[in-house]
């Protein structure tokens, strides 16, 4: 009874001190540098990922943390501190980018190199390098390095060096412009929208599609008059130096091609559309020799129609009966009298054309032109150089577990390999003989093996000059699969190869 008589008596006065107490010891220890502050009594993790961050207190973290909107808490899984730490690396990178970007001072490098007071030896920025380039090879045009010096303040395109060439060709037309460029500004922060909103501003008082953009990335000066004969409101059909006739209804689904399209695709998408065919249809025809080259083109048109009139037919088989028509109608043969003796003789069927033929006949035809490739002697056998290209090996599985698989990628480097690829997989590859020893092409063979039995997958055709997978088929023509197309996306990767937007998979 005395005790707890005591402790109802004196109880409030307890609490004060009790409180006042504590909150002397808090105001001391706000009083401590909070860099002194002992961060040993975190979990050994938690200390190092303080270290990794540059950071000496746990007070310091908690700022840190607030100036990036984080969570404060100490008790974090392992998946929030490598968020941490990877948000500390991306804001080193922005800031040696923001770095580099100073660094390049392009804005008093342009007039230098313009003014020759630069030699390209000295020159270390790659961007600077392109325009170094641009004014050697083209003169120095104080239209273009005013057209750059106000795109380099004005505008993100100077980030990419593909823009550099672009601009110089852009320059060349300045009579042609509509509007000055001191009025152009960016309304967008994507580069290839800003390029799209430069080219409308200077040369369209009308509308322009999309896809006719890609010609400024060209060097070709009779596209580069077509797209400013469209945007000052003309008709595609009276361009300069249009390679075919066509007709309006042509004209009109030219302009309604997709953006990724190349104007030839866009030409021949006009035609095929206005003649009935469909998308699928002009998906094949992409990557073919009718895209490039529009010569014979009344000829070629006839075939169209084929296709046109025969929707039933696999689309797979539209480049090998190209391939076949084209070598019978327009290809001289090399024929091989002796050892080293060749002679060159006309195309077997230079009357060839489409009427009567029917889809059985003319692949029953192809067929046997395939068979005829891969019989022939071994007295013209060419074989050429590798090209820089590497190739890919990738592994699953081991040897020893018996569970061993093997997919590559090599190079076929001579006919006798072709022929051997085309008996195997049933395709016209052996008629690349003359593009590889020319350089022009380089073909590879995708391969599989399990348990030393070795498989043909894939075909691959590769232009040399631009880098580009054109082409990629199976047994038969099949188109490759998801596994195939992640192989061979992997070899691009790794060999900096792009594969062609017209390259189809299943």
């Amino acid at each position: 009874m005395h005790i707890c008589s005591s402790l109802s008596i004196y109880g409030p006065y307890l609490c004060i001190h009790y409180w006042l107490n504590w909150r002397n010891k808090m105001a001391k220890r706000r009083k401590v540098d909070p860099r002194k502050i002992d961060i040993t009594t975190l979990r050994s993790g938690m200390r190092r990922h303080l270290e990794q961050l540059g950071l000496i207190s746990i007070e310091e973290y908690k700022i840190w943390c607030r100036e990036h909107n984080i969570s404060c808490g100490l008790n974090k899984s392992t998946r929030q501190l490598r968020a941490e730490l990877d948000l500390i690396t991306t804001k080193k990178i922005e800031g040696l980018m923001t770095a580099e970007k100073k660094s390049r001072n392009l804005k008093e490098i342009i007039p230098k190199i313009h003014n020759g007071e630069l030699n390209t030896d000295e020159i270390r920025n790659d961007t600077a390098r392109e325009i170094a380039h641009v004014f050697q090879n083209n003169g120095q045009s104080d239209v273009l390095v005013n057209l750059m010096m106000y795109l380099e303040e004005n505008s993100e395109l100077f980030e990419d060096k593909t823009y550099i060439r672009a601009i110089h060709s852009i320059s060349k037309y300045a009579d042609r412009w509509i509007r000055p460029i001191g009025t152009w500004c960016v309304k967008r922060h994507n580069r290839n929208r800003q390029f799209a909103d430069l080219l409308r501003h200077l040369f369209a008082a009308y509308d322009i599609p999309l896809f006719m953009d890609s010609v400024w990335l060209t060097e070709n000066s009779t596209h580069h008059k077509w797209y400013i004969h469209i945007g000052s409101g003309q008709n595609i059909r009276s361009a300069p130096d249009l390679p075919v006739t066509l007709t309006k209804k042509m004209a009109h689904n030219f302009l309604s091609a997709p953006k990724h399209y190349t104007v030839e695709e866009a030409i021949r998408l006009g035609q095929v559309h206005a003649l009935g065919g469909d998308k699928r249809l002009m998906e094949a025809l992409r990557g073919t020799p009718l895209i490039p080259d529009f010569t014979n083109d009344e000829f070629w048109l006839s075939v169209i129609r084929f296709f046109i009139a025969n929707p039933m037919l696999d689309t797979n088989q539209v480049h090998p009966i190209l391939d076949f028509i084209s070598n019978q109608k327009f290809e001289n043969q090399e024929v091989f009298m002796e050892r080293g003796v060749v002679e060159e003789i006309d195309p077997p069927q230079p009357n060839f054309t489409m009427k009567g033929r029917t889809v059985k006949t003319l692949l029953h035809q192809m067929n046997d032109w395939h068979r005829q490739l891969g019989k022939e002697t071994r007295e013209g056998e060419y074989q050429w150089k590798r090209s820089d290209i590497g190739e890919l090996y990738r592994t699953k599985g081991k040897k020893k577990h018996k569970d061993l698989k093997t997919w590559k990628i090599r190079e076929l480097l001579s006919t006798h390999e072709l022929k051997y690829e085309s008996r195997k997989l049933n395709h016209c590859v052996s008629s690349y003989g003359k593009s590889c020893f020319a350089g022009k092409t380089s073909i590879w063979t995708l391969e599989f093996e399990e348990q030393d039995e070795l498989n043909k997958l894939l075909t691959i055709e590769v232009s040399l000059p631009d880098k580009v997978i054109r082409q990629a088929r199976g047994n038969r023509n099949r188109l490759p699969t998801l596994s195939e197309k992640n192989i061979l996306t992997q070899w691009a990767t790794k060999e900096n190869l792009r594969i062609s937007s017209y390259v189809r998979f299943e």
